[in-house]
């Protein structure tokens, strides 16, 4: 598995062009360096996957028993959202309206891009400070759980 890893701030320009670090596109596997999958993520961010990384995010849901209901929601905002793009010469991606409005990127110069094991995460910088301070006691609570392991 490719290890996506890192915090980074990032420009992102009237048009929606967003430069993606290249330590981020370099660590793509092999052969799958020149686009990136984009969705919804489950927070208020978009999902950015390798070719690879998409299959595996699409397997998690195969190997679950979900209801109809869960998958019709699945196929529907994740499947349904996605969109395949291209690198341009200088490592930026064209983010479809969709998924900026979903992210709440509207009007924004800068963004958070994430690196999260498989996957890259980017946010509305303000909204990932807020739910990162909101998920402090688990990082204690994990920090507890994980001494006593």
């Amino acid at each position: 598995m490719t290890d996506l890893s890192g915090r980074y701030t990032v420009s992102l320009d009237p048009k929606g062009r967003l430069a993606i670090p290249t330590r981020f596109r370099t660590a793509f596997p092999e052969g799958q360096q020149d686009d990136i999958i984009l969705t919804r993520g489950f927070d208020p961010c978009i999902t950015g996957f390798y070719r690879d990384s998409w299959k595996e995010f699409q397997e998690i849901f195969d190997d679950h028993q979900l209801t109809q209901e869960e998958m019709d929601v699945i196929e529907r905002e994740f499947i349904g959202r996605k969109l395949e793009t291209t690198f341009d010469k200088q490592g930026r991606i064209t983010l479809p309206p969709h998924l900026v409005e979903f992210a709440q990127l509207e009007n924004l110069s800068e963004v958070t891009a994430i690196g999260v094991r498989n996957r890259i995460e980017i946010w509305n910088p303000k909204l990932y400070d807020e739910i990162r301070a909101q998920k402090e006691k688990v990082i204690q609570d994990l920090r507890q759980k994980l001494k006593a392991g």
